[in-house]
């Protein structure tokens, strides 16, 4: 009878507990640096992977559902949508995350000004610097920035110029189908890797923090 693989959830929360133990294991043999080191990089290649792959995902799952659509009328009604919705997660998450998890729990950071320095507050965007600045000038930038208010825009725009371009846009549709499905692919590989990922840095975390970081962490 074959084996049942177990699930990436459990993975991971296998990858979780593992690191915890060993990052201990080094925390009280006094030798976090060898996490540092030697496990630590892998951690970091995982992250960078994750960041990597975001802005073509979201990209290309975008104008590939966008071209799906073959309605241009529905292109500009999810787009409103979708930027409405992305704006207002955004900033409840940050609302919550900052408010209640790390002042409550007393986890913010409390920054202190160097002698003779003063205090200038921020100056806070209105609603049309915001609205300008969800508009790209150069589709690049946002690229590499992960700016993914501007990617979705340049998404909605490109889907929505496939779309207007009718038959001579269907070589650019099936080209976005065709990356779409190699970087669905490329995300799942990167993904089955997290158990990795989660491990050595939690171990790095763990034995460089010592046993008090996981009451932070539980309360995160």
């Amino acid at each position: 009878m074959e084996k049942k693989k177990l699930s990436l959830p459990a993975q991971i929360f296998i990858a979780l507990l593992l690191g915890i133990v060993v990052g201990l294991a080094f925390y009280f043999m006094g030798k976090p640096e060898i996490t540092t080191n030697y496990l630590k990089p892998f951690g970091t290649i995982f992250v960078n992977l994750l960041k990597f792959i975001v802005v073509p995902v979201v990209l290309l799952s975008m104008i590939d559902g966008i071209v799906s659509m073959g309605d241009m009328k529905k292109v500009g009604s999810v787009g409103w949508k979708t930027v409405a919705y992305f704006l207002v997660t955004t900033a409840i998450a940050c609302v919550i995350g900052l408010a209640n998890i790390f002042n409550n729990a007393g986890l913010f950071p409390t920054l202190q000004l160097v002698d003779g320095q003063v205090w200038e507050k921020a100056t806070s965007a209105n609603f049309m610097d915001t609205l300008v600045a969800i508009f790209p000038s150069n589709m690049w930038k946002s690229f590499t920035d992960a700016n993914m208010l501007q990617v979705i825009v340049i998404a909605l725009m490109f889907g929505g110029g496939i779309l207007a371009a009718g038959e001579k846009g269907k070589l650019a549709q099936d080209l976005v189908s065709s990356l779409y499905s190699v970087i669905d692919r490329v995300m799942a590989f990167i993904i089955a890797l997290s158990p990795i990922g989660v491990f050595t840095m939690m171990t790095w975390v763990v034995a460089n923090q010592g046993p008090e970081i996981l009451g932070h962490l539980a309360l995160v």
